[in-house]
């Protein structure tokens, strides 16, 4: 049976129109390169006036300092670009410039007594040996296994080894507190174990932890450290916020606006005026307070206050991860108790964050941000981060935000070929079809002719 070439003709065409279909699809789905059109905002950077031109080598690098709701289009910073006034885009490195001064000290646990001869006088004492004397010791940190607890904890010292008893000790603080807390039900558990006081050069020191009522801790061991401090950027704002209680879920609600999104958020001091509670805290933010739906879970922290003749001590400062959400809402966890009587003020902490880029003389510098859907980008800087010192690079400054005046919008989404044109392809169709059915019409009129 032979081929008939019109149907022929028809397939072919058939094929070359799908491959065209094909190409143009391909087309339209091909992603534009780097352009600064896509970043929204920018900040005119201002150069110190030392340490750029002519400096060393190790000078070329310098810090700007971030504003604190920049982050609120990218995905924690991965949008900011630094450029040149060529749009040349430079490396840079974003750093909390975390330093920790001092060191830990390990220490020998001697005399270790515990008192509880009744229900409300659970005392644990010991002696730290710290092996020699004329360190600075500034603090103590505590091992324990115990969970639950809230105690008082005194600090003595001494240049030689005294009994405990002895009154030969020297009174170092009675302030210092010590607490953890767990939930059973969720698994939860947050805590302090450290104690911090004023320097001390001794060798011997003796800790006194009174716990009342919770009985006795159970010390595994104690390191202490000398002129230890860290130091994290990070800035507060008081801020006042809406308190709410509801009966159905037991919860006393404190709902922080931040008055935009971007501003990166991990502490809230509450500020509630009752006595003798204990209770778990459960951290959600939200850019939409109004859909229930939208609240994420950020976090649990807790808060408490002991005043009782045994003991006394604060702990109202709620900590959780960094988030960068308009909304923050706090919900106290009431149980079956009162609800609590919050203040109508919070103090917001967060962290500061900063950028730090090698400049160029003769170069100016412009910093950008706004871009959603920018990916976080790549540099060689930040494999030699721990060879530049950013605590003593000179410090840059930023300007107002501005407007980037070749910003264009990004479009709506790509609306697939056969979706845009389906007239058009339902015309195409019904011609194929056409084609197709005349050419076997005709094909079988023939066939049926000679047979």
């Amino acid at each position: 049976m032979t081929k008939n070439p019109n149907l022929l003709g028809v397939t072919t065409v058939l094929k070359i129109l799908v491959f065209l279909i094909g190409l143009t699809g391909i087309f339209g789905i091909a992603h534009a390169a780097f352009s600064i059109e896509s970043w929204q905002y920018y900040r005119d950077i201002s150069l110190p006036a030392s340490g750029i031109v002519g400096a060393t080598s190790a000078l070329d690098f310098v810090k700007i300092k971030l504003p604190d709701d920049i982050s609120r289009g990218g995905n924690n910073f991965s949008d900011i670009r630094v450029e040149n006034q060529n749009n040349v885009e430079v490396p840079y490195l974003v750093t909390q410039n975390t330093v920790v001064h001092g060191g830990e000290a390990d220490v020998r646990i001697l005399d270790k007594t515990v008192s509880n001869k009744t229900v409300a006088s659970g005392i644990t004492t010991f002696i730290a040996d710290t092996y020699s004397s004329g360190t600075i010791l500034t603090g103590l940190i505590i091992d324990t296994p115990s969970i639950n607890f809230r105690c008082q904890v005194s600090v003595y010292s001494s240049s030689q080894l005294i009994s405990l008893d002895s009154p030969s000790w020297n009174i170092i603080t009675d302030k210092g507190f010590i607490f953890r807390f767990s939930d059973p039900a969720s698994g939860y558990a947050s805590g302090k174990t450290n104690v911090d006081f004023s320097a001390n050069t001794s060798r011997y020191f003796k800790i006194v932890i009174k716990c009342g009522e919770d009985g006795p801790v159970e010390v595994n061991s104690a390191r202490m450290y000398g002129d230890r401090t860290i130091d994290v950027p990070s800035y507060s704002q008081p801020l006042p916020v809406t308190v709410s209680n509801d009966i159905t879920k037991h919860t006393t609600d404190i709902l922080i606006d931040l008055g935009s999104a971007g501003h990166i958020t991990n502490a809230v001091t509450l500020y509630p005026t009752d006595t003798n509670y204990s209770r778990r805290v459960i951290i959600q933010s939200t850019d939409d307070p109004t859909n229930s739906s939208s609240w994420t879970f950020v976090g649990q922290s807790s808060i408490s206050r002991i005043s009782t003749p045994l003991f006394e001590g604060v702990s109202n400062r709620v900590t959780y991860p960094d988030q960068k959400k308009r909304y923050v809402k706090l919900s106290i966890v009431n149980d079956d108790n009162r609800p609590l009587t919050v203040g109508g003020n919070v103090l917001i902490e967060g962290s500061v964050f900063s950028a730090i880029f090698e400049t160029r003389p003769g170069e100016s510098y412009r910093l950008y941000y706004g871009n959603p859907d920018a990916k976080r980008p790549t540099y060689d800087i930040s494999s030699i981060s721990s060879y530049i010192e950013a605590n003593k690079l000179p410090q840059a400054s930023l300007g107002d935000e501005k407007e980037n005046p070749s910003y264009i919008a990004p479009k709506g989404p790509v609306v697939p070929f056969t979706e845009a044109n389906k007239g058009l392809l339902n015309s195409v169709l019904l011609i194929v079809v056409i084609l197709l059915g005349g050419g076997i019409g005709w094909y079988l009129y023939k066939y049926t002719s000679k047979h």
